[in-house]
């Protein structure tokens, strides 16, 4: 089998492997919450809960992620990651094709989210870790934004294509394509030249890598509950306010706006610093409370485009401070603990979202969603105040 050995071509093909599985999740993402709320007829804290069982499996092993790129290399991690990936759709197709009692459904879909969180687990942190060790440390910050690009592209293609399909064909066509695009990225595995394993000899603690990482990783997590409450209860709210047939659009102009941010701005990651990160932020806030007050669907649509827009940068400008707190040998587990905080913020939305949404209606959770990202600019301002004194 030929393998290709340019570290650019490399990193690129490892980011498609990314944008493959990332349709998975976001198929389901979309399909997931109106199959349950529409179909079982649960509501919106049962749609909550589907979230907050994927988070809590995605957070709970993403150390054990980290520490198994970098124990056994990030090939292996990818591969088993995507193995995981297409069991979780294996799983959910089942429960669509053959189960017609809602209860046991609902609990095989937890299960298929458990499966896709530690599959997506592993795929993120090798997405991070293989294509990093092919070109350095010093490209980390556009090894990030290639990453991004790759995971909101994928987004966008998934949830709207998911939504639609809802609507018009059924989701037992999606779930089929949920199983079967990932798998495509087992060809890519084969080509891509693996990253060289060193015997690792550190005894970097967890706990050690949380004390390094946590303002930066506090940051990631409170911006990221704008992402939640928007992939979660978008759709929902939508067709709350009688404007179902806007929301696949305003749905994946979200990842639009993320994927246009890094294509203009992701060039500039590993330089633009602290002030990128408060811009970022505060126009994902503005974006937000336009969702969370809107006087027609367009606005919202607007408030979902900016939000992704703001929210997008966010990733890569904070993951620097997070990698170049640590060694390079440990790596895997400072990306993991990072990103463990991308999990944090999808579980805080999750249990808190389908709480309020219960509570107060849809616009209260965007309204939350507001505060927290405008609250996570003190902790990423600490972030870096940290950095500069290293």
């Amino acid at each position: 089998m030929i393998k290709i050995k340019n570290p650019v071509i490399s990193a690129s093909l490892i980011a498609s492997i990314l944008f493959l599985s990332i349709i998975s999740l976001g198929l389901s993402l979309s399909i997931l919450p109106l199959y349950i709320n529409k179909i079982f007829g649960y509501s919106a804290f049962y749609v909550g809960l589907v979230v907050v069982a994927e988070s809590l499996s995605t957070l709970f092993s993403r150390v054990y992620a980290g520490r198994y790129s970098d124990k056994y290399g990030p090939r292996k991690g990818m591969t088993l990651g995507l193995i995981l990936t297409i069991c979780s759709g294996v799983l959910f197709l089942f429960v669509i094709l053959f189960i017609s009692n809602n209860l046991y459904g609902y609990l095989i879909i937890l299960l298929s989210r458990i499966f896709m969180g530690v599959g997506e687990s592993l795929i993120f942190t090798c997405s991070g870790t293989w294509p990093i060790g092919l070109v350095g440390r010093k490209h980390a910050g556009k090894i990030m934004s290639w990453v991004g690009i790759a995971m909101f592209i994928g987004l966008a293609i998934g949830n709207y294509f998911g939504t639609l399909s809802y609507y018009y064909s059924g989701v037992a066509l999606s779930t089929l394509i949920m199983i079967m695009i990932p798998a495509l990225g087992f060809i890519i595995i084969l080509i891509v030249k693996p990253v060289q394993i060193t015997e690792n000899s550190s005894h970097v603690t967890l706990l050690f890598a949380i004390k390094r990482i946590w303002k930066a990783g506090t940051g990631f997590a409170l911006a990221n509950i704008g992402y939640a409450s928007i992939t979660t209860f978008l759709v929902l709210y939508f067709i709350d306010n009688g404007w179902e047939k806007q929301s696949p659009l305003a749905l994946s102009l979200f990842g639009i706006g993320y994927v246009f941010s890094r294509l203009t701005l992701g060039w500039k990651a590993d330089c633009s610093g602290l002030k990128m990160v408060i811009f970022s932020l505060i126009l994902e806030s503005f974006g937000l409370i336009l969702i969370a007050i809107p006087s027609s669907p367009y606005q919202a649509m607007i408030g979902s485009f900016l939000t992704g827009f703001g929210l997008s940068m966010v990733y890569p400008l904070l993951a620097l401070p997070a990698i170049k707190s640590m060694s390079n040998q440990d790596i895997g587990l400072a990306l993991s603990t990072y990103e463990s905080c991308f999990d944090i913020g999808i579980l805080l939305s999750g249990f808190t979202g389908g709480i309020i949404v219960s509570s107060f209606g849809y616009n209260a959770t965007f309204i939350f969603a507001f505060l927290c990202s405008l609250f996570a600019i003190f902790p990423s301002i600490l972030s870096y105040k940290q950095i500069e004194r290293n």
